[in-house]
C-alpha cells in the first residue's frame, strides 16, 4: 500500500486535532470541530478549506484553440479575467473530469479533481498540450461564507464573481464549492501559514472535507465520481448549461444526439419525507423507472434528507420510493435547487 500524500499544512491540521482521512490518496482533514458546526460556520459567517490536494496546472495561452477542443464549454472567447467551470469530455461524450479554468492574458490555470490529476495530465500529454504542474509547490485555500468577501477584501483586490485576479503573492478567483460567496487562492507554500493566521485573526474558522461535501450537496453541486463519471455525460448529469462550445469538441456528436433524442439517463434532485437518509447506491423507483442514488445526506439548513439519483430514463412523476434497508420510503423529485 502506497504512502498517502500530504499537503504542506499536514502538521498544522494535526495541531488542530483534525480527524484525518484518506481522500484520493491524500491524507486530508475531514473535520476539526464537527461537520455540522463547520457547515454552519460557512452558511452563517466564514470558513476556510485546505484544498491543496486538487491538481493545479499552468497551461500555455498559445494553445487555447487546442485546449478548447478538449472541453464542452467555450474557453477561447471569454474575457481574460474570467473563471470557467467546464468538463473534459471523452469520445463517448462522458466526463473525464469537471474542472475550473482561471483565465489570464498570459496563461491559464487549470484546477482539477485530486482523483483525476494524473488522468488529466495524461489526457493533455496525448493531445500534445504542454503544462507546468504547480501542485507540489503551491497550496490552494478556499475561503467561503456569508462574510468571506468582507474579510478577504482587506487582504486582496476582490474581482467580480467567477472572475480572476493575481498580485505578487496570490493567484485567485472568486469561485467556490459551497453555494456561498468567496475566493479560492493559490499561493506559495512558504506564505500559506501566514495567510491562514490572518484569516483566523479575523474569525474565519477551519473546515474539513466533511462539511465541504454537505455544503456542495445542499448547493446542488455535483461531485466527480458520483454525479459525474466516465459513464455519465454532461447532458445526463443535468449540466446542459456547460455546453457553450460552439466549435467542434471531443464527444460532441454523442452529446448532440442525446440533446436531440432525449434518450439518455437523467440525474434528478430529491428530498425525503422522512428522517432516513438515502445514501449512495440506494435503489429507487419512480413510476416504474428505476434509479440509483449518487449522493444523499441530511441538509443541515433544510432539516431533511436530500440528494441526487440517476434514472435510466426521464421519470414522468415527481413521486419516488427509496428502498432503505428493506423499507420503502417516499420522497419527491425536485426541479429547483435545494437552496434558493
Amino acid at each position: 500500500m502506497s504512502e498517502l500524500k500530504t499537503t504542506s499544512l499536514y502538521e498544522f491540521h494535526l495541531s488542530k486535532n483534525s480527524k484525518m482521512i484518506d481522500f484520493a490518496g491524500w491524507s486530508m482533514p475531514f473535520s476539526y470541530d464537527g461537520t455540522l458546526k463547520e457547515h454552519n460556520y460557512v452558511r452563517q459567517a466564514a470558513g476556510y478549506f485546505d484544498v491543496s490536494h486538487m491538481g493545479r496546472l499552468r497551461l500555455n495561452y498559445s494553445q487555447i484553440e487546442e485546449i478548447n477542443y478538449l472541453i464542452c464549454s467555450e474557453l477561447k472567447d471569454i474575457d481574460n479575467t474570467k473563471a470557467l467551470y467546464t468538463i473534459f469530455t471523452s469520445d463517448t461524450g462522458t466526463a473525464i473530469d469537471d474542472v475550473i479554468f482561471w483565465k489570464f492574458k498570459d496563461d491559464l490555470i487549470l484546477i482539477c479533481n485530486a482523483s483525476n490529476t494524473s488522468k488529466i495530465k495524461n489526457h493533455l500529454d496525448i493531445n500534445s498540450i504542454s503544462y507546468e504542474d504547480l501542485t507540489d509547490n503551491t497550496d490552494l485555500i478556499a475561503v467561503q461564507g456569508k462574510t468571506a468577501i468582507s474579510i478577504i477584501e482587506e487582504m486582496m483586490l476582490i474581482p467580480n464573481k467567477f472572475s480572476t485576479s493575481k498580485d505578487s503573492k496570490y493567484t485567485y478567483a472568486r469561485t467556490g464549492y459551497t453555494g456561498e460567496d468567496g475566493v479560492e487562492v493559490m499561493l506559495d507554500q512558504k506564505d500559506t501559514l501566514h495567510f491562514i493566521e490572518k484569516l483566523e485573526a479575523k474569525g474565519v474558522m477551519p473546515c474539513g472535507l466533511g462539511s465541504r461535501d454537505t455544503l456542495r450537496l445542499e448547493a446542488s453541486l455535483p461531485l466527480y465520481g458520483f454525479e459525474l463519471t466516465d459513464n455519465i455525460t454532461p447532458v445526463e448529469a443535468g449540466l446542459k448549461w456547460t455546453l457553450s462550445n460552439k466549435s467542434d469538441y471531443i464527444g460532441k456528436n454523442v452529446i448532440d444526439e442525446q440533446l436531440s433524442s432525449k434518450n439518455h439517463k437523467y440525474l434528478k434532485k430529491f428530498k425525503l419525507n422522512a428522517k432516513q437518509i438515502a445514501r449512495t447506491g440506494t435503489a429507487c423507483k419512480s413510476n416504474n423507472v428505476s434509479g440509483i442514488v449518487t449522493s444523499g445526506n441530511i441538509s443541515p439548513i433544510l432539516g431533511h434528507p436530500i440528494g441526487f439519483t440517476l434514472f435510466e430514463t426521464n421519470p414522468s412523476d415527481n413521486l419516488v420510493e427509496f428502498d432503505i434497508r428493506g423499507n420503502l420510503i417516499e420522497g419527491n423529485l425536485l426541479d429547483k435547487r435545494f437552496l434558493s
